[in-house]
């Protein structure tokens, strides 16, 4: 009982400490209170789109040292098409959907 209350501790504080950027005001917000974080979020938030989703992860952990990523495998059907990106850097957790620029291919039925 005492490590489920102890995990539920740490869900919650590391939900209470993430980062919604779709927030209005959150991108302004982490440039003035983290200019190193938001730096780093802007290179991410615009270089995401361009990559194939399988890479992103691996991209995003070598280049600015994030963990955690993740990337919703479900796409919003608006054009173009959207996912939720997630990741932490150092120990804050950021969120945002993003668009998905990638080519699409057309896939014949079975």
């Amino acid at each position: 009982m005492r490590t489920v209350l102890a995990a539920c501790g740490l869900l919650f504080s590391s939900l209470a400490l993430a980062i919604d950027l779709d927030r209005p005001g959150a991108m302004e917000a982490l440039a003035r209170d983290n200019p190193a974080h938001y730096a780093k979020v802007e290179k991410i938030l615009s270089e995401a789109p361009y990559r194939p989703s399988s890479s992103i992860a691996r991209w995003m952990r070598t280049e600015f040292n994030a963990r955690d990523v993740g990337m919703s495998n479900l796409l919003k059907t608006s054009l173009p098409a959207q996912a939720r990106l997630s990741f932490v850097l150092d120990d804050r957790h950021y969120t945002k959907v993003i668009r998905i620029d990638a080519p699409a291919r057309v896939m014949p039925a079975k």
